[in-house]
């Protein structure tokens, strides 16, 4: 189901009327136009924020309504969020995911809301198993309307501690780039007899803004983006869409491990569920962040900037113990800045090494 948010109350202030002026009194000042709107601006936001959310869960109904949607990576965090949403938007809804039980559970929460769902155990690293999967969706439900490419695998771990870990690029390339190809492989035949689809891949901020240690993961979302700006171009006239989202750091399972995370900003799988949501109701060729876009032109514009900048941050926040092959039984944090300010204290220091004030 949609999130409805209720709106900040708002304290509105009573103005007293205004009194009369007394003949050969000076006239009061005029408030000026900006102090004039003051009192009206909150309350109007206040009647906006009122009005969106219905207005964002009627569109999501009229998108979906009846409408076969795939989501992979269902049985937790975004997955799970999306499928929720949508099945009480009436979509009928397909979970993917590698564990029946967790899958199952799933389900019977959208289930328990009255929508309707259906749980397939898929490890979407397995070609076979997509195969499988797909022949067994299509048998039973004729078509998919949109293939939301969830699932995915993350490493943070330097180059140079990588050297003797292939194996790190080849996991994460078979499951965030093969497995999610040969889901669109296997749905997007049908969609383009049909004239009619779409397919979201869930990306990462990091394709937009390379940041250290984690090229193996970049790389392999990197590669998903590339072949769908290049796909939809010939699809483009079948009314089979492409969009791209550009996923920023998110509280899920899959990072919960890096404790390093818990000092920088992250969404909740709420909010990120959201994101997919306005990308399933607009189409649009791509979702991102203000600060993904920032990553993106910065580099295009001053890559030499950007390559310092990031330099800095790759030395300011080092391997994980386990990243180093280092067994981490009673170590501590290593010193990492826990909060922001600590990061930003952090970084001064380093950029401004030798000076002292």
């Amino acid at each position: 189901m949609v999130t409805v948010k209720k709106s900040a109350k708002v304290n509105a202030t009573v103005t007293d009327p205004v009194p009369r002026r007394k003949v050969g009194s000076a006239a009061p000042a005029k408030p000026t136009a900006r102090a004039a709107r003051r009192p009206v601006k909150p309350v109007q936001e206040a009647f906006d924020a009122r009005q969106s959310a219905p207005a964002k869960a009627s569109r999501l109904s009229q998108a979906v309504h009846n409408k076969v949607v795939v989501v992979t990576g269902a049985s937790s965090g975004i997955g799970e969020d999306c499928a929720i949403k949508l099945a009480a938007a009436g979509a009928v809804v397909i979970l993917a995911a590698r564990t029946p039980e967790k899958l199952q559970e799933s389900v019977d929460k959208i289930k328990a809301g009255g929508g309707r769902a259906f749980a397939y155990a898929c490890d979407i690293s397995s070609m076979s198993d997509c195969d499988r999967f797909c022949q067994r969706v299509l048998q039973e439900h004729g078509h998919v309307d949109i293939l939301i490419n969830n699932a995915g695998r993350s490493i943070r771990r330097s180059v140079a501690h990588s050297f003797d870990r292939f194996h790190d690029f080849e996991r994460t390339m078979q499951l965030n780039f093969f497995g999610a190809l040969r889901l669109i492989f296997g749905f997007a035949p049908t969609m383009l007899q049909r004239k009619s689809g779409h397919i979201i891949n869930i990306s990462s901020i990091g394709v937009l803004a390379s940041p250290p240690r984690f090229s193996a993961y970049v790389a392999s979302k990197a590669a998903l983006d590339a072949f769908s700006w290049c796909a939809a171009s010939e699809f483009a006239d079948s009314n089979v869409r492409f969009t791209t989202i550009n996923m920023p750091l998110v509280r899920t399972p899959m990072i919960a491990p890096t404790k390093l995370y818990d000092a920088f900003p992250a969404l909740s799988p709420d909010e990120a569920a959201e994101m997919v949501m306005k990308a399933v109701v607009e189409k649009p060729k791509r979702v991102a962040t203000a600060l993904g876009l920032v990553g993106a032109v910065a580099q295009a514009l001053t890559p030499g900037i950007s390559e310092f900048v990031l330099n800095q941050a790759f030395h300011l926040f080092p391997d994980s113990l386990a990243a180093q092959g280092l067994d981490q039984d009673g170590a501590s944090t290593g010193g990492l800045p826990i909060n922001p300010m600590e990061i930003a204290g952090k970084l001064f220091s380093r950029v401004f090494s030798g000076v002292h004030w």
